[in-house]
């Protein structure tokens, strides 16, 4: 499903923990999710510790919607199997990576350990088998 200026807005002002909800719900059923990349490797924002966060959306559309709102001009939208990602938070953890899950545009959102949004994709992937 296509989502329109309409609903990126409304999807944006839904609090942090709304966001996460509907982002793990929605990777899940549709199997991808999405960041900002270049041919360098994918956007990252940053905090106040110094810590590296990965953004990243359920939906093409609002990926898109954040790099036009950040300045994010020389990267573009990238998808990622979900299975992949889920691999990926391993080395993350590791890595001492961040991820921010579904931010908007003024940069606020669940920002969580990788091995957190693991464990509840997985939750979620659970709940789809049953």
């Amino acid at each position: 499903m296509q989502l329109n200026q309409e609903d990126i807005t409304k999807l944006f002002k839904k609090p942090g923990e709304k966001r996460y909800d509907y982002f793990i719900k929605k990777i899940v059923e549709n199997e991808e999710v999405y960041g900002l990349a270049d041919e360098e490797g994918w956007a990252l924002l940053g905090d106040d510790s110094d810590a590296d966060i990965l953004p990243l959306f359920p939906a093409p559309e609002l990926a898109e919607a954040f790099r036009q709102a950040t300045d994010f001009d020389e990267y573009e939208v990238e998808a990622l199997d979900v299975n992949e990602l889920m691999d990926w938070l391993d080395d993350m953890e590791k890595d001492k990576l961040l991820v921010a899950v579904f931010p908007n545009p003024e940069l606020n959102g669940a920002v969580v350990e990788p091995k957190h949004l693991k464990a509840d994709i997985q939750k979620e992937f659970d709940k789809e088998v049953e």
